[in-house]
């Protein structure tokens, strides 16, 4: 009885200190970080216990700061080309190692492949558009050491679908209705 009891307070100790390093957000949730139907929503972060912290929004580039209790960090970055390209890249300041290596570590159940030769994990969904995940390893930020990712999602204009509000440019050749077809 007794040895059960030491058990199962080190089982208990265990469970609290894997759960005090571990990290917020899981790749899932990076996936649905950010809507670009609508960019000033952040439900997804903030149900996972971030705030934001700032915020600038231009016509291409919407770039958006967030911080958890944990003291985690986000900079979230999207851009849109002329064209309809969508580029998507988050970076993830995890505040211990064994955050970091837990999240990478992770991405394989995802489907994601290594490259050593590209330094990335890559998951590619068409020729046109794909997912990486790039290990930055132990960073400096703000005078703060973390250790950082960078999760990039793209979809090309081939991919991408139109947005509300936003117009095609190029108008089409006017109809010369004075050519008459003989018969």
């Amino acid at each position: 009885m007794k040895t059960l009891k030491i058990t199962f307070y080190i089982l208990l100790c265990l469970l609290s200190v894997n759960s005090s390093f571990g990290q917020t957000l899981k790749l899932a949730d990076l996936r649905k970080a950010f809507n670009p139907q609508k960019p000033t929503e952040h439900k997804q972060l903030l149900s996972k216990g971030f705030k934001l912290l700032s915020d600038t929004i231009s016509t291409n580039q919407k770039k958006f700061k967030y911080q958890s209790d944990k003291k985690e960090i986000i900079e979230l970055i999207f851009t849109e080309d002329g064209e309809g390209g969508e580029y998507l890249s988050l970076t993830y300041y995890l505040p211990s190692e064994l955050a970091y290596k837990k999240f990478l570590s992770m991405l394989t159940t995802y489907k994601f492949k290594y490259s050593k030769r590209n330094q990335r994990y890559q998951l590619p969904t068409s020729s046109y558009s794909g997912e990486n995940v790039y290990p930055k390893g132990l960073t400096q930020h703000n005078g703060t050491k973390y250790y950082a990712l960078e999760y990039v999602s793209y979809a090309d204009k081939a991919i991408s679908v139109p947005r509300a509000g936003s117009a095609n440019e190029i108008k089409p050749p006017p109809v010369n209705d004075s050519i008459i077809e003989p018969k």
